[in-house]
């Protein structure tokens, strides 16, 4: 009964809204022709229209011999409409079946409208699946997508007008966000769209003052309807969260767009190189990345990311054993730990050698790889692009630059509040590292040298420290930027407190320091034209038009998720520990002491 008494009074309300009445007015005819198509679907009879100008409207219904019959005039003076004659009954028994004639593409667009603004990924079939349910209608695959792109085009506007807003828009990021940079370079004689570049600067004052000298670059195909690759270069933030510092969106990925890229960043960062020690940058290490970073780049460290590398190690040879051992190589600190794993996997395999030649353990293994990874190892960034090239890859280019720029916006606003929450002196994630290796310090006995070397003696083997150069014989110290258990115990022994000898990048002030500048809001596209108008932009004047490029999306629906061609020739996924790399069990079931 309860239930009744709650549905009771929504019926009249359902039955008003789709009531008319004599002397009723609309604003306009369309609005009026809208409204009455409204009606006809959810009464579920057909409307046929008699008459449609600028100064009347007549429809009546479709069945023959029914007298239903409304007729619409303008209203002297003004611009609206109002209803002058209704006959309002029907003797004809409806629309029995599921089709109806005024469902058209636009009604679509107009149902669907809302749920569009909230969820740019919204599905066609999923869109004919809710209207059947709300309104009883069937409409087909095609009515859906074209409503779809309409209602998206209605209120992001379309792709070749998001190309035409770039100048103007790269102008309005540098002038709300002084310091940032934005450019935008069109190719040909028809001015088609060839290269985005956006760095604001918040991330470029976060990455240069507070951030570990660590770079990863990776790129994400789109498949919007003019295609498109975005390339991404990030940083990691103290508390090992991942640090967009600029992103570019190209017509193609090529040699070419690579080297612009690397180009662009190299300008970027070119006046702070005197205080920025040398890089390290981390990525799949392809033909054109390799060429662009050796080009504009040629002192920083380029390393492999490691997943790309023991996903080739693992798709190669597919035995768990050597995979094992292989990820046993790669946390190796030292040489000799390195070679004796190495040993290993031969006496299993000697096909390892030559996978060896081709994926130098240089460019990849802690023992050998001279760069600063700080223990940050996998890229990131490769799961961000996808997400963005997901979520995005049905907006305009301004629409999509806009999500990105809003995401960030959001993280530096919580990421900022977190920081000041903080009474620590190192960020969380460092903080409990270091409280690891002081646990363990307590079983090692120390024996001090002089004021700055210590010997740690341990039941496996014994351990040099000298924490005036932050080293320790392990190497773990300074290939992490914290302090080791080895090293804890000499701090201890000597009173000193071991957060101090962390690296500045991972204190609490430089995590307050990275979030420390704002992304300032960009005004609504219809200020535009009156703030920048005529003025020279990064790479195009404000007034150029840029066309869309010529790479237009085949014929045919898109695939539903974005996939690198490695994924298809991958073997069934195999669990793999989170926390000690080893196949066969995930981190939860993980028996290894934290």
């Amino acid at each position: 009964m309860a239930d009744l008494a709650l549905t009771v009074p929504d019926a009249p309300l359902a039955l008003s809204e789709h009531a008319l009445a004599i002397g009723q007015e609309f604003p306009n005819v369309e609005t009026c022709r809208r409204k009455l198509k409204d009606i006809a679907i959810a009464l579920h009879f057909d409307l046929r229209i008699v008459k449609s100008d600028r100064s009347r409207f007549i429809a009546k219904c479709s069945k023959e011999g029914c007298p239903w019959r409304v007729h619409v005039a303008k209203c002297p003076g003004v611009p609206t409409f109002s209803i002058r004659t209704l006959h309002g009954e029907h003797t004809c028994e409806g629309v029995h079946n599921l089709h109806h004639q005024q469902a058209s593409v636009g009604w679509v667009a107009r149902s669907v409208e809302a749920r569009i603004r909230d969820n740019p990924q919204y599905k066609p079939k999923e869109i004919l699946e809710a209207i059947r349910d709300q309104h009883g209608v069937a409409v087909s695959y095609m009515q859906a997508w074209r409503g779809k792109e309409r209602s998206m085009a209605a209120l992001h506007g379309t792709f070749e007008e998001g190309f035409r807003l770039l100048p103007a828009y790269c102008e309005q990021i540098r002038k709300t966000n002084p310091g940032s940079i934005a450019s935008v370079f069109a190719t040909g004689q028809e001015n088609c769209f060839q290269r985005l570049f956006i760095s604001y600067r918040a991330s470029i004052y976060g990455f240069v003052n507070a951030c570990r000298p660590l770079l990863e670059l990776d790129r994400a195909h789109l498949k919007g309807k003019y295609l498109g690759t975005i390339l991404c270069a990030a940083a990691v933030d103290a508390d090992d969260a991942l640090f967009p510092l600029a992103i570019a969106t190209v017509d193609v990925e090529n040699d070419e767009n690579w080297m612009w890229f690397m180009s662009e960043l190299r300008k970027l960062l070119g006046v702070n190189t005197d205080n920025m020690p040398r890089l390290t940058i981390l990525s799949e290490r392809h033909k054109s990345i390799v060429e662009a970073v050796e080009t504009h780049f040629p002192s920083a460290f380029h390393g492999f990311c490691l997943r790309f590398v023991s996903e080739n190690f693992r798709d190669t040879f597919k035995n768990t054993k050597l995979v094992n051992i292989f990820w046993n190589a790669v946390y190796a600190l030292t040489a000799a730990e390195f070679e004796s794993k190495i040993t290993e996997m031969v006496e299993i395999s000697q096909d390892v050698i030559p996978w060896f030649q081709h994926f130098s353990p240089q460019l990849w293994a802690v023992a050998y790889f001279d760069g600063m990874r700080y223990g940050h190892f996998t890229l990131g960034v490769t799961e961000l692009l996808y997400n963005w090239a997901l979520e995005c890859h049905e907006l305009p280019i301004v629409q999509m630059a806009e999500h990105i720029r809003h995401q960030l916006t959001s993280w530096f606003n919580n990421r900022r509040d977190i920081g000041m929450s903080w009474t620590s002196i190192l960020v969380p994630s460092a903080e409990k590292r270091i409280l690891e290796a002081i646990a363990d310090a307590h079983c090692y006995q120390v024996l001090r040298a002089n004021e700055v070397e210590f010997e740690i003696v341990s039941t496996e083997r014994t351990n040099i420290v000298d924490i005036r150069s932050r080293v320790c014989s392990c190497r773990r110290w300074q290939l992490y930027g914290l302090p080791c258990a080895h090293a804890a115990a000499a701090l201890i022994s000597c009173g000193q407190n071991a957060h101090l000898f962390a690296e500045p990048c991972f204190t609490v002030a430089s995590y307050r320091e990275t979030y420390s500048e704002m992304i300032n809001p960009i005004p609504d596209k219809s200020l535009w034209r009156e703030l920048g108008e005529g003025t020279e932009g990064g790479g195009a004047k404000v007034d150029i038009t840029i066309r869309p490029p010529k790479t237009r999306r085949p014929p045919g629906r898109p695939k539903k998720k974005v996939l690198r061609v490695e994924n298809f020739k991958r073997p069934k996924r195999v669990v793999q520990c989170g926390r000690c790399h080893l196949l066969g069990h995930s981190q939860k079931k993980c028996t290894k002491p934290i």
